[in-house]
């Protein structure tokens, strides 16, 4: 009996000492001051998913504010703060034009993270799927958002940008000087993986998509596996279902040797959120590639519309200037904010979370914790010196 007593308080307690151990080790570990300017417009919820994951980067591997003070997840950003989602009390942060050179100065990057925004639908009728895309309530990349990414390139300071930096609510003249400015052309096709294309039995597929393509498709919608949408910024929808158009139900993220070697990323890996196919200039690197893996009937569809089953997911330009571009929606990860705390914590979450092409959590750890992890490391070296 005593022995059957001991074996749960001995487990209980080692597991308290590995903890707190790992706590310790992450403590005493060295703060690493480095400045960043992070722009999140899509903060519908006070989770803040578009950023946190970020966040939790930053905190995990004790990166502060030149003032000492660690990051933040609901203060430390520009863009949208939800005050209150019951009464719709909601504020926001911008940098005004005259303010422009000196945040280029004070900050020593900038992680553009999400400028989608927030929408009637998301905060006047909490996410109804029966609306369509409606006015905004606050988002799009605006002149001054422009300004600074063009004051932070003179500098040479880091920019880091990812999915909707220009897309849809922003107006096609700032998209243009954004392209321009860093070499990108966005095709007008934004897409995503879905586990199912049903939508009876309760499933919870976004009406709005349904219900624009009926009315390009004499009111058929007769997919019922999962697949793959595709959105043109003009309204048009393509649907990629698996067996039909599919070989390979999801995308995939393939790296090239460059990436592999520098950051620690598998060579394949699933990704299951939103992306764009966005096209780079040959003064970038592209670092890794989507790959949809379509069939001859798919690959017709893709041709179709001029689109090739292979696309930039992480553009790269060194040298005159440092930017990042990451074509999917990387940082969205609704992650507890708690374990950035314990140290070592990032190594077996990798090794727990096995592939699951349908596991956000899979593609944050072996993916995005070890590129952004280098890419911060290599950079704030480069401020010591």
């Amino acid at each position: 009996m005593i022995k059957k007593l001991l074996i749960p308080i001995i487990l209980i307690g080692t597991i308290i000492l590995f903890l707190f151990g790992s706590w310790l080790l992450w403590f005493f570990k060295t703060e690493k001051p480095i400045d960043i300017y992070i722009l999140d417009k899509t903060v519908p919820t006070v989770d803040r998913t578009e950023h946190k994951s970020f966040n939790w980067i930053l905190n995990h591997n004790k990166y502060s504010k030149s003032n000492g003070d660690s990051y933040d997840l609901k203060s430390d950003y520009y863009g949208f703060f939800p005050l209150n989602t019951k009464s719709q009390e909601f504020d926001f942060r911008s940098v005004r034009i005259h303010e422009i050179e000196d945040v280029a100065n004070d900050y020593d990057m900038v992680y553009y993270a999400d400028t989608y925004g927030v929408y009637y639908n998301e905060w006047y009728k909490q996410g109804s799927s029966e609306v369509k895309h409606t006015q905004k309530v606050y988002g799009g990349l605006n002149q001054n958002d422009y300004l600074l990414l063009k004051e932070m390139k003179r500098k040479k300071k880091l920019i880091i940008t990812e999915f909707n930096l220009y897309n849809a609510p922003t107006n096609g003249l700032i998209r243009e000087k954004v392209e321009n400015l860093f070499s990108l052309k966005w095709s007008g096709w934004t897409g995503k993986y879905f586990a199912s294309l049903d939508t009876v039995n309760g499933n919870a597929f976004p009406k709005w998509i349904v219900n624009l393509y009926k009315e390009q498709n004499n009111n058929q919608w007769k997919f019922k596996n999962a697949g793959i949408v595709l959105i043109h910024k003009f309204g048009t929808i393509a649907i990629l279902e698996l067996e039909t158009h599919l070989i390979d139900e999801i995308p995939h993220i393939i790296a090239n040797q460059d990436a592999i070697d520098r950051f620690g990323v598998p060579e394949e890996i699933f990704y299951s959120q939103w992306f764009d196919i966005t096209n780079s200039g040959e003064q970038n690197e592209i670092l890794a590639n989507f790959k949809i893996n379509v069939n001859a009937q798919g690959d017709s569809i893709l041709r179709s519309y001029n689109l090739k089953p292979i696309f930039p997911a992480v553009i790269e330009h060194t040298g005159d200037y440092n930017f990042y571009y990451f074509g999917g929606d990387f940082a969205e990860n609704d992650l507890s904010s708690n374990t950035a705390y314990f140290e070592g914590f990032h190594n077996l979450a990798s090794v727990l979370n096995r592939d699951n092409y349908n596991n956000t959590y899979t593609f944050f750890w072996k993916f995005y914790v070890p590129m952004m992890t280098t890419i911060l490391e290599d950079y704030q070296k480069t401020l010591e010196r």
